[in-house]
């Protein structure tokens, strides 16, 4: 709690949590090579077969990207939220057998590192210098690009649901907490002794699967867990 009374301020934070703390930050394309060789293909299946299932036209190759990434698809985004009890429920949400840990990033300290001169947090869809991060053109022969956070239109409920944000990555998948040598990162253990208490302490804050996905799968689970 110590360290969330110090998450004020006037300085913008984002936050992640992490079941494992062993779990690097790296988007999850970067897991596995031939995700990383096919993410285009994989990106066209998943339209191809996502049309019928969606209710209206998605407006921008960006919609695209994050509708993908919210359902599981692997992307070269990599999820944080504006509000650090939604970090804290995802380094507690699984025991996974290990500690877990919750990551603090400094968003505007990113960005003057990977790109000096950046009018703060870049918005996906109206700052040009994130185009070169879309997946056809970081693949294009350019300079490699590192690193940057951006905010996006909350057009879907989960983004919503977890004040979502994101950093993302061009074609370096090095590490985050490595990139500038993590400058701009802060990260503390959460001991799997207290998860369990700290998932409840959330639960009473209104924090739990059911407010944090909102579908409906996850409701039934959340009202079959009371029972």
């Amino acid at each position: 709690m110590k360290v969330l009374a110090s998450a004020g301020g006037p300085e913008t934070r984002w936050y992640r949590g992490h079941a494992d703390v062993s779990w690097t930050l790296i988007p999850s394309l970067a897991r596995k090579r031939e995700w990383i060789e096919s993410e285009i293909l994989l990106l066209k299946k998943f339209k191809q077969n996502a049309i019928p299932r969606i209710a209206a036209p998605l407006g921008s190759e960006w919609d695209w990207l994050f509708l993908a990434q919210h359902h599981g698809l692997p992307t070269r985004l990599l999820d944080w939220s504006e509000n650090p009890l939604i970090g804290l429920y995802f380094a507690c949400e699984s025991d996974a057998g290990a500690d877990g840990r919750f990551w603090i990033l400094r968003p505007n300290d990113l960005n003057e590192k990977s790109s000096p001169g950046t009018p703060g947090i870049l918005l996906f869809g109206h700052d040009k210098i994130l185009d070169h991060y879309l997946p056809e053109e970081a693949k294009s022969p350019s300079p490699i690009q590192p690193p940057v956070a951006a905010v996006a239109a909350r057009s879907f409920g989960r983004i919503v649901a977890q004040s979502g944000t994101f950093t993302i990555c061009h074609r370096s998948f090095e590490p985050l907490e490595s990139v500038h040598e993590g400058a701009y990162l802060e990260s503390y253990s959460i001991p799997l002794a207290r998860k369990a208490f700290i998932r409840e302490q959330l639960k009473v804050l209104g924090i739990n699967v059911m407010t944090v996905y909102p579908d409906l799968t996850h409701l039934a689970e959340y009202v079959k867990s009371e029972f």
